[in-house]
This record gives structure tokens, C-alpha cells and sequence, in this order.
């Protein structure tokens, strides 16, 4: 292999990390390629209790990735807790009061109450958004609270905000959209064909001159999309320019970074009700509503705090009403599941485990009561 073939291996190689995305547990990312099938992915097998990563559409039109989250956090009138409301999300530790928190900031991802780390959200700019949250809260009094809360939940299902955002998303990103695109076909096709016929001595400087003149056009449109999007990021915002108009491999992946958290902000939910079809919807939204209408018994031993109770009840009915209006029955989602054989007499109604005794409770679930295949839904409790 010649140095010049051992080149465009390691770009082939770094090209390939630059498409791989690390994805965080409360994350759900929704990838397309052709732009008009998305498809959400929760994570892969290469990865740890930390997180995995996936893999943004590598090849022309190389494709858009954005990525949703639940809230990683109750909220109550009294104060907030750290929690989550996914399938793996027990009960909340202990609650912060908001008459006992002094400072609130977001360093990175990490979101700190009297510079004490609470949480590491999913994103930098999720745990800002919480940051504004609590801030905001802690403003009004106790009776203010409950409705505020309320509207900071429906804000994470407000699906016409995510198309207003996404239709301007479009709009700014058209030109950088056909760079990158450009700048691929270059750096894989053209120069590698152009040096073959002609030699590297010959075309050289010419290329290097075309490489330069595409990322530094890609560097620009990206500083102003990403600007429209994300004004009070200036020191990421900067970085990412540098690195763009240095680094080929980052420059082709530069609308990855304007719109991986484009939408972070909001419920995976919500995102599928603007990008998928009603069928993957539904399929997302069953374990989701099984775990708010009968929550984990893990960690039951520990008394929960306001902030959970009253933040899951919140969410409950903020669900409800976001399913409602998409034309979906949540009664529906909480069928039991076909029985694996004669001898399954029951199952679990949060993860749908079946087994072979009637008694008893879920293991994976924390001891939660099982039901009989028997039991019709309507005797479900609230």
C-alpha cells in the first residue's frame, strides 16, 4: 500500500468516527437518510450503562440526525428531584426544596444546585434548559408553581413548535445542506480520480486550493446556522468553526452538529408524532404509558419524595392528553401481550414478562403485582 492509498484509508477511518454519535441513556435519536423515512433509534450494542454509540447516515445525501429527551427531573411546588420518566427510572432521590437553593448553574452537563452536581443531563444544552427551568420556578410562589409546571411539561410535547423550528432548521441549512454533500463527492471521488489520472505533483495545489475554498464555505454557513439556533453558545459555537474549516472529515459531518440537538429540549414523543408514522408512535408510546400507569417498585423502600408524585402525576396527564390528541386510546396500549405458551398464567403490566405462577411479583420490576391473562383491562387501576 503507498503512502498516498494509507491517506485516504486513515480519512475513511476518521470519517467513520466523525458519523458515530454517542447516544446517552433518556435519549432517543431519529435518523433519516433520504430525508422522508425517519427512523428512531434508542441505542446499540456497542456501548455501557453509560450510554452506546449509533451511526448518522454515511453516504451522500448523507442524511439529518436529531435527538429527543424525557426530562431527567421531578418537579413539584416544593422543590425538584433528580428522576426521569422512562423505563428505567425509579424512584427520585432526595428532593432540593426551592427555598433552600441559592445558586443554580450548568457547567457542560452537569447541572449544580448551591454547586452541588444534581444531575448530568444528556446534553450541555439540556442541562441549561433545566437551569432556566428552576430558575423560573423558583421565582413564583408555591400556589404559582403547579401551573408552571404544567406548562414546562406541555412545552416538551408542543409538536407545533418542533415543526416551526424544523421548518426554519430547513431554511437556513439548504446551502450547508449541498456543501457538505459537495465536499464528500470531493474528497472521496474527484480527488482520488484527478490523482490518478493526472498524479498528486500536477493537481496538488489545485485541490488543496478547492478543499480549502469548500470547508471554509462549509465553516461559514455553519457559524450562521448554528448562531440562528444556539446565540448564547459562543465558545462551542467557535470551536466548532475552527475544527470545521481545519478538518475535512468534521466539515462533512458539520450538519450533524447544527442538528443533533436541534430538539433536545423535547419529548421523544412528541418528535415521533412530527417525523414517524402513527404505527412506530404508538409502538413508542406503550412502554412509556405502562410505566406511568404502573411505575417500578424498585426502590419502593425509600419514602418518595413530593417531587416525584406530583411531577409523574403531571406527566401522566400530560401524556394522556398528547396521545388523546393524536388519535390514540392509552387504555389501548395496556393490552396484555400474547401469552408464549399453556403454561404462562400471568404477566407483568409494566415490562410484559410472562410467567408461570399467578402470585407473587416481577423481579425486574421491583416486586410489582402480576396480572392474570384472565384480568380484563378495564380493571387497571389509576
Amino acid at each position: 500500500m503507498s503512502d498516498l492509498e494509507l491517506l485516504f484509508l486513515v480519512l475513511v477511518c476518521l470519517y467513520g468516527w466523525e458519523c458515530a454519535c454517542w447516544l446517552r441513556p433518556g435519549s432517543l435519536a431519529f435518523i433519516t437518510w433520504l430525508g422522508k423515512r425517519w427512523r428512531p433509534i434508542s441505542g446499540s450494542p456497542l456501548g455501557n450503562q453509560s450510554g452506546s454509540f449509533i451511526l448518522a447516515p454515511p453516504l451522500p445525501p448523507l442524511g439529518k440526525i436529531l435527538t429527543g429527551n424525557a426530562l431527567p427531573i421531578f418537579f413539584s411546588a416544593a422543590g425538584v428531584a433528580p428522576g426521569g420518566f422512562n423505563s428505567t427510572a425509579g424512584k427520585s432521590a432526595a428532593q432540593v426544596k426551592f427555598e433552600d437553593i441559592k445558586t443554580v448553574e450548568a457547567k457542560g452537563r452537569k447541572l449544580l444546585l448551591n454547586g452541588a452536581v444534581i444531575i448530568k443531563a444528556a446534553s450541555p444544552g439540556l442541562a441549561d434548559y433545566l437551569a432556566g427551568c428552576i430558575r423560573s420556578l423558583a421565582k413564583l410562589s408555591p400556589a404559582e408553581r403547579a401551573a408552571a409546571i404544567e406548562k414546562i411539561l406541555r412545552g416538551t410535547f408542543d409538536t407545533k413548535a418542533i415543526e416551526e423550528r424544523w421548518e426554519k432548521f430547513e431554511q437556513l441549512t439548504g446551502n450547508l445542506h449541498w456543501l457538505v454533500n459537495w465536499l464528500f463527492v470531493y474528497v472521496f471521488a474527484f480527488i482520488p480520480a484527478l490523482i490518478w489520472r493526472l498524479g498528486l505533483k500536477m493537481t496538488w495545489i489545485g485541490l488543496l486550493a478547492g478543499l480549502l475554498l469548500l470547508t471554509v464555505s462549509i465553516a461559514i454557513f455553519f457559524y450562521r446556522a448554528h448562531k440562528a439556533f444556539y446565540l448564547k453558545a459562543e465558545d462551542e459555537r467557535f470551536t466548532h468553526f475552527l475544527t470545521v474549516m481545519l478538518s475535512p472529515v468534521t466539515s462533512m459531518r458539520a450538519l450533524d452538529i447544527v442538528s443533533r440537538p436541534l430538539m433536545e429540549t423535547f419529548h421523544p414523543l412528541a418528535l415521533a408524532a412530527v417525523f414517524c408514522s402513527p404505527e412506530k408512535l404508538r409502538e413508542l408510546a406503550a412502554p412509556i404509558w405502562r410505566d406511568l400507569r404502573f411505575p417500578s417498585l424498585r426502590g419502593a423502600g425509600v419514602a418518595s419524595s413530593a417531587a416525584d408524585e406530583e411531577s409523574r402525576a403531571a406527566f401522566r396527564k400530560t401524556v394522556e392528553n398528547f396521545l388523546k390528541r393524536n388519535k390514540i386510546n392509552p387504555d389501548e396500549l395496556l393490552h396484555p401481550p400474547q401469552p408464549l405458551d399453556e403454561t404462562c398464567t400471568a404477566y407483568c403490566p409494566r415490562c410484559l414478562s410472562q410467567f408461570m405462577k399467578t402470585d407473587g411479583g416481577c423481579p425486574d420490576c421491583g416486586g410489582l403485582p402480576l396480572q392474570t391473562f384472565k384480568k380484563s383491562v378495564s380493571a387497571v387501576v389509576s
